[in-house]
């Protein structure tokens, strides 16, 4: 028998709920993906004003010569993936206890519960996968990056009950096994929110006080349902 898809409308309608339960809360928790994101439109702003700008006033080509370090940027979103890991272990405590104040010293366990460095090994690898199977083609470093979403997830549910597995890349491959038949309804979540990312793109960044907590609201909800699905199918 088929099991029925994850319905991506309710998973946004659990998002909003809690939301609307404690707004202030979710954007204690949100704040730096707040502003990272805020930053990148400014940057996207700025960058399409100076090409335009250039383009009009210049009459010569313009080549860049600098050649993209690659082991730079790769430990660059090694460490905004670290941000956004906190930031969704946050998200997921709140989840698990919706009754208990969420503490915004909380945004930083990645640091303060001493896992930073290990943390940071598994966001390295999980980006330096990514990164090789983009070089074989782009479509294969996308599905590998939804293959590998749930990666912070796994690692939360082993920190929360005190577990480990023998090896940091088994978190990668659990995330890796419960996506299998849901990397698609994870792609539709992440495509639903393209008008929201629109509106942050043209409000000048304002949007995202909300959009930056629903979406990773939703991100969350999306984790907990793949791996509730995942332990009933164990209990079979």
């Amino acid at each position: 028998m088929t099991e029925e898809q994850i319905s991506i409308r309710r998973v946004k309608l659990t998002a909003r709920k809690q939301l609307t339960d404690n707004f202030f809360a979710a954007f204690k928790i949100n704040i730096f993906v707040i502003v990272r994101m805020m930053i990148n439109v400014w940057a996207i702003i700025l960058g399409a004003v100076l090409a335009f700008y250039l383009s009009t006033h210049s009459n010569q080509t313009l080549v860049n010569n600098v050649q993209p370090n690659y082991l730079t940027m790769i430990l660059q979103h090694s460490l905004i993936l670290l941000v956004s890991w906190s930031t969704l272990w946050t998200i997921v405590d709140q989840f698990q206890q919706p009754k208990e104040p969420v503490k915004f010293k909380r945004v930083f366990q990645i640091i303060t519960n001493g896992s930073f460095w290990t943390t940071f090994v598994l966001a390295l690898v999980q980006n330096i996968l990514i990164w090789f199977w983009t070089l074989c083609f782009i479509i294969p470093g996308v599905v590998k990056y939804f293959a590998y979403s749930q990666t912070y997830y796994a690692y939360k549910m082993d920190l929360l009950f005190k577990r480990q597995q023998q090896s940091l890349t088994d978190y990668i491959t659990i995330s890796r096994r419960v996506m299998n038949g849901n990397k698609l309804q994870l792609f539709k979540l992440e495509v639903s929110f393209l008008g929201w990312h629109l509106l942050g793109l043209l409000s000048g960044g304002l949007a995202y006080i909300y959009v930056a907590p629903y979406l990773n609201a939703s991100r969350v909800v999306f984790s907990s349902q793949v791996f509730n699905r995942a332990m009933g199918r164990l209990k079979e």
